[in-house]
């Protein structure tokens, strides 16, 4: 079964700088393809199988991550103010 990719993540990786994907089991029949840019910005995207995610990765000519490696949470976390020293606080 051909898996077709997605045109807002087509457009995601031309319009942003640095493109990255990460693809994660997120149910039992389900994958989650997130692309990750350089700034911290984020799209997902659901497939039912793993190999459809790593189709689409492939059409999208980006790196490919199985899984989370730390380099890979700080990039997707930058935009994140709550973690920065400083920044915006959850109220008590």
């Amino acid at each position: 079964m051909a898996v077709r990719t997605p045109g807002e993540l087509r457009q995601f990786v031309l319009l942003r700088p640095d493109v990255e994907a990460v693809l994660q089991r997120c149910g039992l029949d389900t994958y989650d393809l997130l692309l990750i840019d350089l700034n911290g910005n984020w799209t997902r995207w659901v497939f039912p199988s793993e190999e459809g995610g790593v189709a689409v990765a492939d059409d999208l000519e980006v790196p490919l991550h199985r899984g989370w490696d730390d380099r890979m949470a700080k990039r997707m976390n930058k935009r994140d103010h709550w973690n920065d020293p400083g920044g915006q606080r959850r109220a008590l």
